[in-house]
């Protein structure tokens, strides 16, 4: 295991400040933030490109926080991969093995079999310069795993290629840390990245890990900062009321959920809010034989109003929603085979069923 315990580094006049993380054996953690929130100092720091100014870095119990690169076992793959362009494709990929006195010809067959499962075995001779961008990611993987080290720090290593490459390199990549037992660190800032990737998620903002969890509890934004990150816009004041909460701005009472984790006092005020992914939007005269709706969804807490907006976008749509008798909009997140049938008859009142154990509180 991998502890970072209380890491603060002071980079020019950026901190990152008090990070305290476990990244478990055999998985891959997800360092997921906006542009400029620390992450690219974070994983620098973790590799020993920079000395911290307070905290620990553990590796299995054993404190590292003030070792070397090249002492850490670690293989470091940054975002502009770093490969030498006077070095042909073979070269860089021997490159970590030569550097340290270890090109044994067991260690060489073994990177040739790396470069062979990466379908660059043929391109040994090649110049650097002359690879496509995924070419270059795949002798910048290669590189990495044939160095031999368990663990990989990625620093957004796949944010300069398009989507269907990109999701081509997932795949490869799980397969490969499924393959090699790798403990990996991935710095990005993509959302479905970060989620297709990691085993655990931890969000940075402004030097600060807002939170840190499993995939399964990291989708839900523990406060308001990371909604606006994960561009949640469903957010509304809410009031406890006798084992209810009400949300007095859309005229909805919901039953109080166990997942909440909050106490639940007459009288307080909490921001609550809700993914526009988890709203279930039906027309409430066709409920039966077309959209099939279970007897569940149709006793949820319920809201009526019209769509006042759809924006497709491929694979799903946007709809806008406007309940009756408020001023507040919600967007509702619907797959894109949906949205014909939701729209046949073009009727203008709709039902929006709201899951309250998908309801969140923002702390």
């Amino acid at each position: 295991m991998l502890e970072l315990t209380n890491l603060s580094v002071q980079v020019g006049d950026f901190k990152v400040a008090h990070i305290s993380l476990s990244v478990h054996n055999r998985s891959i953690h997800a360092i997921l933030g906006p542009s400029g929130s620390g992450k690219t100092i974070l994983i620098e720091t973790i590799a020993g490109f920079h000395q911290p100014c307070g905290g620990q870095i553990l590796l299995e119990g054993a404190d590292i926080t003030a070792h070397v690169p090249e002492l850490r076992d670690m293989a470091y793959v940054p975002q502009d991969l770093a490969l030498f362009p006077h070095l042909t494709v073979k070269e860089n990929i021997y490159f970590g093995l030569t550097a340290r006195g270890r090109l044994s010809e067991r260690l060489k067959k073994e990177a040739d079999a790396v470069a062979e499962a990466l379908y660059i075995r043929n391109y040994y001779d090649r110049n650097i310069a002359n690879l496509s961008g995924g070419e270059k990611q795949r002798v910048a993987l290669a590189r990495a795993l044939a160095t031999g080290n368990k663990i990989l720090l990625f620093d957004e290593p796949f944010s300069g290629l398009h989507p269907g490459l990109k999701k081509e390199f997932w795949f490869l990549l799980k397969e490969l840390q499924a393959r090699h037992n790798l403990t990996i660190i991935l710095i990005t800032h993509d959302l479905e990245e970060a989620f297709f990737l990691g085993d655990h998620i931890s969000i940075l903002i402004d030097g600060a890990v807002h939170q840190s969890a499993v995939k399964e509890r990291a989708r839900i934004p523990r406060d308001k900062t990371v909604a606006a990150f994960y561009g949640v816009r469903n957010i509304f004041s809410g009031t406890f009321l006798e084992h209810e909460l009400l949300i007095p701005g859309l005229n909805l009472t919901l039953p109080l959920s166990d997942g909440w984790g909050v106490e639940e006092e007459d009288g307080k005020k909490v921001d609550v809010g809700i993914r526009a992914e988890d709203l279930i939007i039906y027309d409430p005269e066709r409920i039966h034989g077309v959209l099939n709706l279970s007897p569940e969804v149709i006793s949820m807490p319920t809201l009526h109003g019209r769509i006042t907006a759809c924006f497709e976008k491929g694979h799903s749509a946007t709809v806008i929603f406007s309940p009756a008798n408020s001023d507040i909009l919600l967007e509702v997140e619907i797959p894109h085979h949906k949205v014909q049938k939701l729209f046949a008859g073009k009727k203008p009142d709709m039902a929006l069923a709201v899951p309250p154990e998908r309801v969140f509180i923002l702390k």
